[in-house]
């Protein structure tokens, strides 16, 4: 991952929802917004659909942290998009999640995380946030373009359209199935201090409806 100031900066203009919150908060360029942004508190906002949400509740995870900016860069003409990478989840970047995962055969979990790209650089604005992981997330499996803000919904389409694409890596993911594999995720992601992962957070307030 590359630091903030590979990207490029330009003076904020007001007319973008994103813009105004910056530029209310003194904020006058774009490298100002993305290290306001980045050292917000990491946590999982009420609803990541709008990532406006995260000036509202002063913290944000990858989703809401990356997709405000990349709806800045947008609004400004930059070239910097918000990515989601997909990434093999053991106890080397969550402790305690091999103890879950080898039951059931599995030295790894397929999970997301998103981050920014402008031409080869990729910034992630939750680099050091306390975010539960005992490491910076450096190595992909698949990477994809996505939009700044996706709703939930969406968010799950893409992780299954990737998760057949492990299939092949790991097989025993095809046998257990997406039901026991989303089980699986949310009970990895509780292991977490906070939890990055948008689609196990909402599958875990589903089943808590379900169950309560």
């Amino acid at each position: 991952m590359h630091p903030i100031r590979v990207l490029p900066n330009v003076e904020l203009q007001s007319g973008d929802p994103i813009a105004e919150q910056c530029i209310q908060r003194g904020l006058t360029t774009f490298h100002q917004a993305c290290q306001w942004v980045k050292d917000l508190p990491y946590g999982a906002n009420s609803s990541s659909e709008d990532s406006v949400i995260l000036f509202e509740e002063g913290y944000g995870n990858c989703t809401t942290k990356h997709g405000a900016i990349a709806r800045l860069a947008a609004a400004h003409n930059l070239p910097i998009s918000k990515h989601l990478g997909f990434y093999r989840l053991n106890d080397d970047i969550v402790t305690g999640v091999s103890a879950i995962l080898q039951p059931h055969g599995l030295d790894f979990i397929p999970q997301s995380h998103c981050f920014l790209v402008y031409g080869d650089y990729w910034v992630d604005l939750t680099e050091g946030n306390c975010n539960g992981k005992n490491k910076t997330i450096e190595d992909y499996d698949f990477v994809a373009q996505v939009q700044p803000d996706l709703t939930e919904a969406e968010h799950e389409a893409i992780y299954r359209e990737y998760l057949r694409h492990y299939y092949s890596i790991q097989p025993q993911l095809a046998t257990l199935g997406e039901d026991m594999i989303f089980d699986l995720l949310i009970s990895c992601d509780q292991q977490l201090s906070y939890q990055c992962s948008i689609m196990a957070s909402s599958l875990a307030k589903a089943n808590t409806l379900v169950t309560g």
